[in-house]
């Protein structure tokens, strides 16, 4: 699947195709939402999921580099050894 195709999906299909073959590489919160970034394709995708309700409010393709390196802080390496 291309960005392009990805953008032209419904939020119901984008949420389905990353429970289906994306992979989670962490998460975060931000201003009552949590953050859950995805790898899929080879694009990264975050879902913004409203805190108290766990509904979904939006599915993006995320391509700002200074975005995905606020999940950095999120991994422990120490884990993967």
């Amino acid at each position: 699947m291309t960005k392009a195709e990805f953008r032209k999906l419904k939020v119901s299909k984008r949420y389905f195709l990353l429970k289906k073959s994306g992979i989670h590489i962490a998460s975060r919160n931000h201003s009552g939402y949590f953050v859950h970034l995805f790898s899929l394709d080879g694009f990264f995708v975050e879902v913004w999921v409203l805190i108290g309700i766990g509904q979904i409010q939006w599915i993006e393709i995320q391509d700002n580099q200074a975005q995905i390196e606020l999940y950095i802080e999120k991994f422990n390496l120490g884990d993967l050894f």
